[in-house]
């Protein structure tokens, strides 16, 4: 690999059991004049090949391997609680990759990209929430006509959904869309009446047919 002056790469150590231990590394480095951002030291020169040769050179008899990284993730290069912090927050969709990166670079930019996204996350969550309490009360609604349908088949034998609809006050297709699953379920039976669809309940008919 070709390396450009002015090109910032991050370094990954490769420890080894019998070599040197991570604070004698750490020393060496802070010797040689390398920073650590995270989990990865920063190399950072007009003159890349020269200070490769001197982070060679720290390393020499320590056992230790490096591996460059041109550009790792932004939760990557991080450690700590603003690591653990910000994988958290892209993980839950409450920060994405362009807030990352400002973060990296200009935390202060970062609130404004932060807010953002997480407006959206909240947002949709909120929308999420709305539409579960409409559907739990579209249940329940179903549930009480489905209740009130069974009292009125029980004591008229039989009734359409018009004839229901006008008695529940509801509309038709409402009241259709419990007695489908009435049916489907086996409690209710749908039966052909002249140019009517007439709905009992299933016990009745079993009862009649005895």
């Amino acid at each position: 690999m070709e390396l450009n002056t002015g090109m910032r790469a991050y370094v990954q150590m490769e420890y080894a059991a019998d070599g040197s231990s991570p604070a004698e590394v750490e020393e060496a480095m802070r010797r040689a004049g390398f920073r650590r951002e995270g989990i990865y030291y920063v190399v950072e020169e007009d003159d890349m090949v020269s200070r490769l040769t001197e982070l060679h050179d720290a390393l020499r008899g320590t056992g230790v391997r490096f591996v460059l990284v041109p550009n790792p993730s932004p939760t990557e290069q991080w450690s700590g609680t603003t690591r653990d912090a910000a994988m958290h927050w892209r993980q839950d969709g409450l920060i994405d990759d362009e807030a990352l990166d400002l973060l990296e670079r200009e935390p202060l930019a970062f609130r404004e990209a932060a807010i953002r996204s997480t407006r959206a996350a909240v947002e949709k969550l909120a929308a999420m929430r709305e539409l579960e309490l409409a559907e739990r009360r579209q249940a329940r609604m179903q549930n009480a006509k489905r209740d009130d349908i069974i009292v009125m088949l029980r004591s008229t034998g039989g009734m359409t959904v018009r004839q229901i609809g006008e008695v529940l006050d509801a509309p038709e297709g409402e009241v259709f869309e419990v007695l489908a699953l009435m049916v489907d379920d086996g409690s209710v039976l749908a039966e052909q009446s002249d140019h009517s669809i007439v709905y009992r309940l299933a016990e009745r008919v079993m009862r009649s047919r005895r």
